[in-house]
């Protein structure tokens, strides 16, 4: 977990236990993810930053190239 770096959006694509499984399919992490969208108003500061860069929400799969 990058903690130096919360503007890392390349650790929400790859490496966030959460927001990885959750966009593979994983109910319990789609659950907890939703709620952290809810609450937080968008996501962690990781999936804010998938946000800026790719354009997507942490809940959204990257559109294809």
């Amino acid at each position: 977990m990058p903690l130096n770096d919360p503007d890392d959006p390349d650790y929400c694509e790859y490496g966030c236990p959460i927001c990885r499984k959750a966009r593979e399919g994983n109910p319990f992490a789609a659950f907890l993810q939703k709620a952290e969208l809810f609450l937080t108003g968008g996501g962690c500061s990781w999936g804010k930053a998938r946000k800026r860069k790719y354009g997507v929400n942490p809940d959204e799969p990257l559109p294809s190239r």
